[in-house]
């Protein structure tokens, strides 16, 4: 699983987490579980944006030796949550009524809304056919 890691600052009532090698990839949490459950979403979100700059991995030695204060933890590439993130394009599909209700009833069964069951079924589709 690829991997960056955190730098986990504690501060005051904060917990600063900061992921050096993607920039401007910063959060925080109250709690060091939620700075680390922050920390992922953060780095899942940075990293969904073509834009975001990424350098060279730094070692955690390196790190730990620029912050000697600090917690330097690995923080995984969450892929499900960066899919999220991704960009969206609406867009206009048209279905057998009697298909649309069935897609209804089984998303509302599944808690889903209907473009998450519709881009989810795309894919699945997608995957299989490689």
């Amino acid at each position: 699983m690829e991997f960056f890691y955190a730098i986990f600052t504690k501060e005051e009532d904060n917990i600063l987490v900061s992921i050096p090698d993607v920039e401007i990839c910063e959060t925080f949490g109250k709690t060091w579980d939620e700075a680390y459950e922050m920390g992922v979403d953060a780095l899942a979100a940075c990293l969904s944006e073509p834009e975001t700059i990424v350098h060279p991995k730094s070692t955690r030695e390196a790190l730990q030796k620029k912050n000697p204060e600090s917690e330097i933890v690995p923080i995984p590439v969450d892929e499900s949550i960066r899919k999220k993130y991704a960009k969206t394009k609406r867009f206009n599909v048209i279905f057998p009524e009697d298909l649309l209700v069935r897609v209804d009833e089984y998303r509302a069964g599944a808690g889903m809304k209907r473009s998450q069951l519709l881009a989810e079924a795309a894919e699945q589709y997608l995957e299989a056919q490689a």
